[in-house]
């Protein structure tokens, strides 16, 4: 069941609030505002529910403040190193939001744009009008995207777009997960489907190599509790103060949904596995939320995301999937966050 359940009208316009429930009872609210995941309920093994999500107290709060806690990431989910790419053979500039380079689609990207919102059966749609030039990006860009939550548990994700122009379009959302009930995820069990990261320079830019994980503390495939490795003295987790990088995901097709990763927490018994139809996954762990005040006053790694997508830098990368957007042709990708207990 889908109903609107919550207006306010701030500086912003006026900004609904949905309400997803399914026939166990979980729930999920969804903001037109940076189509924003705002809770979602999950149950324990005793049958106890509670919010799964990391975020901001109200939905109000998010008009000022900017954190990008369940949020609707675009044009570019991740980081385009120099904030310029070249596409046709023309060089183009954009916002630089993140030192000299470009995140998450620059200063006001799609987590913090108004969406018109559509019920469609079961399902929420959210759409949005990207124009020509916005944040520095060709083409008009036309994108819905659909929230769904089953009654097998799956918070689904369909995001589809079409450009009047050759763009870039690199689609994801930023939840940040703490199945648990503690205040950090350090205890919960991860498992990555992926054998290699894309490493990073200094400034968090990967530069079209690839590195092998496996048997090294970036290593999560078979699980791995996340607090054995988030201290390591290694270059790169050190300089992120745990994890904040991309995951090559061993997949065996191109497009097909496939299992990405998955979280358990033993002490609650929830267990959320994640499938995707991208080649990528960045884990972060919300290495520097420590006083963040929200839904409660947080700890570091209180959350993790795995945000699916298309490799970071790749419009500047030929060595990494193309995340290029063709003049008339449809982007469509598929995630699925599925809860269930143990």
């Amino acid at each position: 069941m889908v109903k609107k359940t919550y207006t306010f009208t701030d500086k912003c316009g006026t900004v609904d609030v949905y309400t997803l429930t399914n026939a166990r009872g979980m729930q999920m609210e969804v903001s037109t505002l940076g189509g924003r995941i705002l809770t979602l309920t999950a149950p324990d093994r005793d049958g106890r529910f509670a919010d799964v999500l990391m975020g901001l107290a109200r939905p109000e709060d998010y008009v000022d403040n900017h954190p990008y806690y369940g949020a609707f990431i675009g044009r570019y989910g991740n980081r385009i190193g120099g904030a310029k790419f070249t596409l046709g053979g023309k060089t183009y500039e954009l916002e630089k939001n993140n030192g000299k380079n470009m995140l998450h689609g620059g200063f006001v990207g799609f987590d913090r744009r108004l969406m018109t919102a559509k019920i469609d059966g079961e399902a929420l749609v959210l759409s949005y009008h990207s124009p020509d030039g916005e944040c520095g990006f060709p083409g008009n860009l036309d994108v819905d995207v659909k929230y769904e939550l089953t009654d097998d548990g799956e918070v689904k994700l369909t995001y589809d777009a079409v450009s009047d122009a050759d763009t870039l379009c690199n689609l994801t959302n930023h939840a940040y997960f703490n199945i648990g009930d503690d205040d950090t995820v350090l205890d919960q069990v991860l498992d990555i489907n992926a054998s290699r990261i894309t490493p990073v320079d200094d400034e968090l830019i990967p530069h079209g190599e690839f590195m092998d994980v496996i048997g090294t503390p970036y290593s999560f495939k078979g699980g791995v509790k996340l607090g054995k490795n988030m201290f390591s003295d290694d270059h790169m987790i050190a300089l992120c103060h745990g994890f904040d990088f991309n995951y090559c995901l061993d997949r065996k097709t191109e497009n097909d949904l496939e299992f990405c990763a998955s979280v358990y927490d033993e002490k609650s018994g929830r267990y959320m596995e994640c499938y995707t139809t991208l080649p990528g996954v960045q884990l972060y762990t919300s290495n520097t939320v420590k006083g963040s005040v929200g839904k409660k006053t947080y700890e570091n790694y209180a959350a993790l995301c795995l945000e699916t997508q298309g490799f970071p830098n790749s419009p500047n990368c030929p060595e990494y999937p193309s995340t290029v957007l063709k003049k008339g042709e449809k982007y469509h990708t598929e995630t699925v966050y599925k809860f269930s207990v143990k």
